[in-house]
Protein backbone atom coordinates (compact mmCIF):
# COMPACT_ATOMS: atom_id res chain seq x y z
CA UNK A 1 0.00 0.00 0.00
CA UNK A 2 1.35 3.40 -0.90
CA UNK A 3 0.71 6.52 1.15
CA UNK A 4 1.49 10.09 0.14
CA UNK A 5 4.21 11.54 2.32
CA UNK A 6 5.02 8.21 3.95
CA UNK A 7 7.27 5.23 3.38
CA UNK A 8 5.61 3.09 0.74
CA UNK A 9 4.52 -0.36 1.90
CA UNK A 10 2.47 -3.13 0.38
CA UNK A 11 -1.01 -3.38 1.84
CA UNK A 12 -0.45 -7.04 2.66
CA UNK A 13 2.51 -6.06 4.85
CA UNK A 14 0.29 -3.78 6.90
CA UNK A 15 -3.00 -5.64 6.95
CA UNK A 16 -2.33 -9.32 6.34
CA UNK A 17 -3.25 -11.15 9.50
CA UNK A 18 -5.41 -8.28 10.74
CA UNK A 19 -8.45 -9.88 12.30
CA UNK A 20 -12.09 -9.54 11.49
CA UNK A 21 -14.44 -7.66 13.74
CA UNK A 22 -14.02 -8.99 17.24
CA UNK A 23 -10.39 -9.99 16.88
CA UNK A 24 -7.40 -8.22 18.45
CA UNK A 25 -6.91 -4.79 16.92
CA UNK A 26 -10.46 -4.29 15.74
CA UNK A 27 -12.46 -1.29 16.93
CA UNK A 28 -14.39 -2.90 19.76
CA UNK A 29 -14.34 -1.47 23.25
CA UNK A 30 -16.43 -2.87 26.13
CA UNK A 31 -18.57 -4.79 23.63
CA UNK A 32 -19.40 -1.67 21.57
CA UNK A 33 -18.30 -1.55 17.93
CA UNK A 34 -16.62 1.75 17.05
CA UNK A 35 -17.14 3.04 13.50
CA UNK A 36 -14.73 5.97 13.07
CA UNK A 37 -15.75 6.80 9.48
CA UNK A 38 -18.60 6.67 7.04
CA UNK A 39 -16.93 5.33 3.90
CA UNK A 40 -18.06 6.99 0.67
CA UNK A 41 -18.10 4.54 -2.26
CA UNK A 42 -17.73 6.45 -5.54
CA UNK A 43 -18.27 3.60 -8.04
CA UNK A 44 -20.99 3.60 -10.70
CA UNK A 45 -24.22 1.70 -10.15
CA UNK A 46 -25.06 -1.11 -9.61
CA UNK A 47 -21.52 -1.81 -8.36
CA UNK A 48 -21.65 0.93 -5.70
CA UNK A 49 -24.73 -0.44 -3.93
CA UNK A 50 -23.39 -3.98 -4.13
CA UNK A 51 -20.15 -2.95 -2.45
CA UNK A 52 -21.95 -0.90 0.21
CA UNK A 53 -24.02 -3.96 1.15
CA UNK A 54 -20.85 -6.05 1.33
CA UNK A 55 -19.09 -3.51 3.55
CA UNK A 56 -22.05 -3.17 5.90
CA UNK A 57 -22.03 -6.92 6.35
CA UNK A 58 -18.40 -6.51 7.43
CA UNK A 59 -19.55 -3.97 10.06
CA UNK A 60 -18.43 -0.84 8.20
CA UNK A 61 -20.56 2.26 7.86
CA UNK A 62 -20.71 2.88 4.09
CA UNK A 63 -22.67 5.07 1.70
CA UNK A 64 -22.84 5.12 -2.12
CA UNK A 65 -22.22 8.52 -3.71
CA UNK A 66 -21.68 7.70 -7.37
CA UNK A 67 -19.14 10.02 -8.99
CA UNK A 68 -19.46 8.43 -12.43
CA UNK A 69 -22.15 7.11 -14.76
CA UNK A 70 -21.64 4.96 -17.85
CA UNK A 71 -23.45 5.51 -21.16
CA UNK A 72 -23.05 2.61 -23.52
CA UNK A 73 -22.22 2.61 -27.23
CA UNK A 74 -22.36 -0.25 -29.69
CA UNK A 75 -19.29 -1.64 -31.48
CA UNK A 76 -20.72 -3.71 -34.37
CA UNK A 77 -17.27 -4.85 -35.60
CA UNK A 78 -16.73 -6.71 -32.34
CA UNK A 79 -19.34 -9.26 -33.38
CA UNK A 80 -17.04 -10.24 -36.27
CA UNK A 81 -13.92 -10.67 -34.14
CA UNK A 82 -11.74 -13.45 -35.53
CA UNK A 83 -13.56 -13.63 -38.87
CA UNK A 84 -10.49 -12.50 -40.83
CA UNK A 85 -7.76 -14.21 -38.81
CA UNK A 86 -6.27 -14.57 -35.35
CA UNK A 87 -7.78 -12.14 -32.86
CA UNK A 88 -7.92 -11.42 -29.15
CA UNK A 89 -10.34 -9.50 -26.92
CA UNK A 90 -8.47 -7.24 -24.47
CA UNK A 91 -10.54 -6.21 -21.43
CA UNK A 92 -9.28 -3.86 -18.73
CA UNK A 93 -12.36 -2.63 -16.84
CA UNK A 94 -15.14 -4.27 -14.88
CA UNK A 95 -17.60 -1.96 -16.63
CA UNK A 96 -16.67 -3.35 -20.04
CA UNK A 97 -16.55 -6.91 -18.68
CA UNK A 98 -20.14 -6.58 -17.43
CA UNK A 99 -21.57 -5.63 -20.83
CA UNK A 100 -19.29 -6.74 -23.64
CA UNK A 101 -20.47 -9.56 -25.93
CA UNK A 102 -18.08 -11.73 -27.91
CA UNK A 103 -18.44 -14.89 -30.02
CA UNK A 104 -17.93 -18.08 -28.03
CA UNK A 105 -14.38 -19.41 -28.18
CA UNK A 106 -12.74 -16.02 -28.72
CA UNK A 107 -9.42 -15.74 -26.85
CA UNK A 108 -9.76 -13.18 -24.06
CA UNK A 109 -7.12 -11.32 -22.04
CA UNK A 110 -8.21 -9.51 -18.88
CA UNK A 111 -6.83 -7.84 -15.78
CA UNK A 112 -7.04 -10.05 -12.68
CA UNK A 113 -8.69 -10.47 -10.33
CA UNK A 114 -11.79 -8.23 -10.66
CA UNK A 115 -12.17 -7.84 -14.44
CA UNK A 116 -11.35 -11.47 -15.19
CA UNK A 117 -13.81 -12.63 -12.50
CA UNK A 118 -16.58 -10.46 -13.98
CA UNK A 119 -16.06 -12.07 -17.39
CA UNK A 120 -15.90 -15.60 -15.99
CA UNK A 121 -19.13 -14.99 -14.04
CA UNK A 122 -20.84 -14.29 -17.37
CA UNK A 123 -19.51 -17.50 -18.90
CA UNK A 124 -16.73 -15.80 -20.90
CA UNK A 125 -13.54 -17.81 -20.44
CA UNK A 126 -10.39 -15.76 -19.84
CA UNK A 127 -7.42 -17.35 -21.57
CA UNK A 128 -4.76 -14.89 -20.39
CA UNK A 129 -4.81 -12.80 -17.21
CA UNK A 130 -2.34 -10.47 -15.55
CA UNK A 131 -2.31 -8.76 -12.18
CA UNK A 132 -1.63 -5.05 -11.95
CA UNK A 133 -3.08 -2.79 -14.61
CA UNK A 134 -3.42 -2.23 -18.33
CA UNK A 135 0.32 -1.95 -18.93
CA UNK A 136 0.99 -5.26 -17.19
CA UNK A 137 -1.75 -6.96 -19.22
CA UNK A 138 -0.39 -5.51 -22.46
CA UNK A 139 3.09 -6.80 -21.63
CA UNK A 140 1.70 -10.26 -20.87
CA UNK A 141 -0.10 -10.33 -24.22
CA UNK A 142 2.98 -9.07 -26.04
CA UNK A 143 5.12 -11.80 -24.43
CA UNK A 144 2.66 -14.67 -24.89
CA UNK A 145 3.81 -17.26 -27.45
CA UNK A 146 0.19 -18.36 -27.94
CA UNK A 147 -0.68 -15.07 -29.69
CA UNK A 148 0.80 -14.95 -33.20
CA UNK A 149 2.45 -11.88 -34.69
CA UNK A 150 -0.03 -9.73 -36.59
CA UNK A 151 -3.09 -10.91 -34.65
CA UNK A 152 -5.82 -8.34 -34.17
CA UNK A 153 -6.41 -7.03 -30.65
CA UNK A 154 -9.89 -5.65 -30.00
CA UNK A 155 -9.66 -3.29 -27.05
CA UNK A 156 -13.03 -1.91 -25.79
CA UNK A 157 -12.71 0.85 -23.22
CA UNK A 158 -14.15 4.22 -22.17
CA UNK A 159 -13.82 7.60 -23.84
CA UNK A 160 -11.89 8.88 -20.83
CA UNK A 161 -9.48 5.93 -20.78
CA UNK A 162 -8.42 6.68 -24.36
CA UNK A 163 -6.66 9.79 -23.05
CA UNK A 164 -4.88 8.19 -20.08
CA UNK A 165 -1.09 7.69 -20.19
CA UNK A 166 -1.49 4.08 -19.03
CA UNK A 167 -3.76 3.34 -22.00
CA UNK A 168 -1.38 4.95 -24.50
CA UNK A 169 1.56 3.00 -23.07
CA UNK A 170 -0.37 -0.26 -23.31
CA UNK A 171 -1.36 0.36 -26.93
CA UNK A 172 2.27 1.12 -27.79
CA UNK A 173 3.37 -2.18 -26.24
CA UNK A 174 0.72 -4.19 -28.07
CA UNK A 175 1.42 -2.46 -31.38
CA UNK A 176 5.02 -3.69 -31.38
CA UNK A 177 3.86 -6.96 -32.93
CA UNK A 178 0.05 -6.89 -33.04
CA UNK A 179 -2.66 -4.90 -34.82
CA UNK A 180 -4.60 -2.93 -32.21
CA UNK A 181 -8.17 -1.70 -32.59
CA UNK A 182 -9.43 0.49 -29.77
CA UNK A 183 -12.98 1.70 -29.36
CA UNK A 184 -14.81 3.72 -26.71
CA UNK A 185 -17.76 1.43 -25.99
CA UNK A 186 -18.98 3.61 -23.15
CA UNK A 187 -18.66 7.22 -22.06
CA UNK A 188 -18.01 8.17 -18.46
CA UNK A 189 -19.91 11.21 -17.19
CA UNK A 190 -20.73 12.84 -13.87
CA UNK A 191 -24.21 12.21 -12.41
CA UNK A 192 -26.40 15.31 -12.71
CA UNK A 193 -27.04 15.48 -8.95
CA UNK A 194 -23.46 14.88 -7.83
CA UNK A 195 -22.88 18.42 -6.52
CA UNK A 196 -26.09 18.28 -4.47
CA UNK A 197 -25.22 14.88 -2.99
CA UNK A 198 -21.74 16.00 -2.03
CA UNK A 199 -23.18 19.18 -0.51
CA UNK A 200 -25.51 17.11 1.64
CA UNK A 201 -22.51 15.23 3.03
CA UNK A 202 -21.29 18.36 4.82
CA UNK A 203 -24.08 17.99 7.37
CA UNK A 204 -23.27 14.29 7.79
CA UNK A 205 -19.67 15.15 8.66
CA UNK A 206 -20.87 16.88 11.81
CA UNK A 207 -22.00 13.47 13.12
CA UNK A 208 -19.15 11.28 11.87
CA UNK A 209 -16.08 11.98 9.74
CA UNK A 210 -15.98 10.66 6.19
CA UNK A 211 -13.53 8.40 4.40
CA UNK A 212 -13.48 8.00 0.62
CA UNK A 213 -12.69 5.26 -1.90
CA UNK A 214 -11.99 5.91 -5.59
CA UNK A 215 -11.50 3.46 -8.47
CA UNK A 216 -10.92 5.74 -11.46
CA UNK A 217 -9.46 9.11 -12.52
CA UNK A 218 -12.90 10.09 -13.84
CA UNK A 219 -14.45 9.75 -10.39
CA UNK A 220 -11.72 11.95 -8.91
CA UNK A 221 -12.12 14.59 -11.61
CA UNK A 222 -15.91 14.66 -11.20
CA UNK A 223 -15.54 14.82 -7.42
CA UNK A 224 -13.25 17.83 -7.79
CA UNK A 225 -15.54 19.58 -10.29
CA UNK A 226 -18.53 19.12 -7.96
CA UNK A 227 -16.59 20.80 -5.10
CA UNK A 228 -15.93 17.57 -3.26
CA UNK A 229 -12.68 19.01 -1.95
CA UNK A 230 -14.74 21.60 -0.04
CA UNK A 231 -15.62 18.76 2.35
CA UNK A 232 -13.51 18.21 5.43
CA UNK A 233 -10.53 16.06 4.37
CA UNK A 234 -10.62 12.42 5.39
CA UNK A 235 -8.66 9.25 4.65
CA UNK A 236 -8.76 8.15 1.02
CA UNK A 237 -8.30 4.69 -0.52
CA UNK A 238 -7.21 4.63 -4.18
CA UNK A 239 -7.57 1.53 -6.36
CA UNK A 240 -5.44 1.31 -9.49
CA UNK A 241 -2.30 2.99 -10.75
CA UNK A 242 -4.06 5.61 -12.88
CA UNK A 243 -6.32 6.48 -9.93
CA UNK A 244 -3.30 6.94 -7.68
CA UNK A 245 -1.55 9.12 -10.28
CA UNK A 246 -4.64 11.28 -10.84
CA UNK A 247 -5.05 11.85 -7.10
CA UNK A 248 -1.47 13.09 -6.84
CA UNK A 249 -2.12 15.53 -9.69
CA UNK A 250 -5.54 16.73 -8.48
CA UNK A 251 -5.92 16.63 -4.69
CA UNK A 252 -5.06 19.69 -2.57
CA UNK A 253 -2.26 19.25 0.00
CA UNK A 254 -4.67 18.88 2.92
CA UNK A 255 -6.16 15.80 1.21
CA UNK A 256 -2.87 13.89 1.02
CA UNK A 257 -3.85 11.25 3.59
CA UNK A 258 -4.35 8.88 0.67
CA UNK A 259 -3.38 5.23 0.29
CA UNK A 260 -3.01 2.98 -2.74
CA UNK A 261 -4.98 -0.22 -2.21
CA UNK A 262 -3.62 -3.53 -3.49
CA UNK A 263 -6.47 -4.80 -5.69
CA UNK A 264 -5.46 -8.41 -4.97
CA UNK A 265 -6.50 -8.02 -1.34
CA UNK A 266 -9.99 -7.34 0.07
CA UNK A 267 -10.93 -3.67 0.29
CA UNK A 268 -11.96 -4.11 3.91
CA UNK A 269 -8.31 -4.73 4.82
CA UNK A 270 -7.45 -1.17 3.80
CA UNK A 271 -10.48 0.29 5.54
CA UNK A 272 -9.82 -1.68 8.72
CA UNK A 273 -6.21 -0.55 8.74
CA UNK A 274 -7.21 3.10 8.43
CA UNK A 275 -9.90 2.81 11.08
CA UNK A 276 -7.50 1.17 13.50
CA UNK A 277 -4.96 3.88 12.82
CA UNK A 278 -7.55 6.57 13.49
CA UNK A 279 -8.52 4.95 16.79
CA UNK A 280 -4.91 4.45 17.85
CA UNK A 281 -3.98 8.07 17.16
CA UNK A 282 -7.20 9.50 18.50
CA UNK A 283 -7.88 11.37 15.24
Amino acid sequence: MKAYGRRQLALSQLCHGGGAVGSPGSNIHDGVVSLPFTWIVTKSQPHADSLVIQLRRQCFDALAICCIEHRWRDWPELKQIGASGAALLFVTSRAAAARIEVPRGTPVAAIAPTTSAALEARGIRVTLAAHGGVRELAQAVHDSPSIPDGAEVFYPTSDVALRQPEHLAAVATLAQRLRVRTQAVYSTVAPENLAQELGALRAAQAQRPLGFAFWSPSAIENFAAARGFALTPGPVVLVGGSTYRCWGETAPPEWRRAYRHDAETPLEWSLRFLERGSTDTGS
